[in-house]
C-alpha cells in the first residue's frame, strides 16, 4: 500500500495522499476519452460504482459539477464535486463539496505517457485533525486501507477495459 504522509504547516492537521499507479497499454487520448464519457463508463469501471452524472457544465471542464455514488468497503457514499483542474490528456482534479471537502479536499487522475504505455495515476488527498487521528485511529486506518484497495482495483479495471478494445 502506498500512503504518503505529509504534515501541513498548521501543526494540528495531518495530510495523507493515497496514490495508485497503473501502466496501461493505451494512449493518453484513450484514457481521457474514457473519463470524458464517464457517465456511460462508471458502472463498467468498478462493480461498486452506482452512478456518475454531470449536473452542471460540460464533461471535464473546469467548473463543471458531478454527482456520483459508490460503495467502498461496504459503505455506500456519494461524492458531489467540481472540476478544479483539467488539462486534456494529462490531468483531471476534482474538489468534493462541503462537508466532504474538509476531510477529502482533492481527487486527481493523472495521465502520463511512458514509452509504449501510459501511467494512470489516481491520488486521493485526505486531511485529518490530530485529535481525530488520536481518537479514531482505527477508523482512519480503515478509510486509508479501503481507499487504497478501491483505487488499485479501479486502475486494474481501467487497464482491463482499455486493453480489450
Amino acid at each position: 500500500m502506498q500512503i504518503n504522509r505529509l504534515y501541513s504547516d498548521m501543526g494540528i492537521f495531518v495530510d495523507y495522499v493515497i496514490k495508485s499507479s497503473t501502466i496501461i497499454n493505451a494512449t493518453p487520448e484513450q484514457i481521457w476519452d474514457f473519463f470524458y464519457h464517464i457517465e456511460n463508463n462508471y458502472k463498467k469501471w468498478h462493480n461498486d460504482h452506482d452512478f456518475w452524472r454531470w449536473t452542471h457544465g460540460e464533461p471535464l471542464e473546469v467548473g463543471s459539477k458531478i454527482d456520483s455514488q459508490e460503495t467502498v468497503g461496504g459503505h455506500k457514499g456519494g461524492i458531489k464535486a467540481s472540476v478544479i483542474e483539467s488539462i486534456k490528456n494529462k490531468k483531471i482534479a476534482l474538489r468534493p463539496v462541503w462537508p466532504l471537502s474538509f476531510m477529502c479536499p482533492k481527487l486527481e487522475w493523472i495521465i502520463e505517457k511512458k514509452g509504449e504505455g501510459t501511467h494512470f495515476i489516481a491520488q486521493t488527498h485526505y486531511h485529518f485533525g490530530k485529535i481525530y487521528l488520536t481518537l479514531r485511529k482505527k477508523s482512519v486506518d480503515e478509510i486509508l486501507f479501503l481507499t487504497q484497495k478501491h483505487m488499485d482495483e479501479e486502475g486494474q479495471n481501467l487497464k482491463n477495459i482499455l486493453e480489450r478494445k
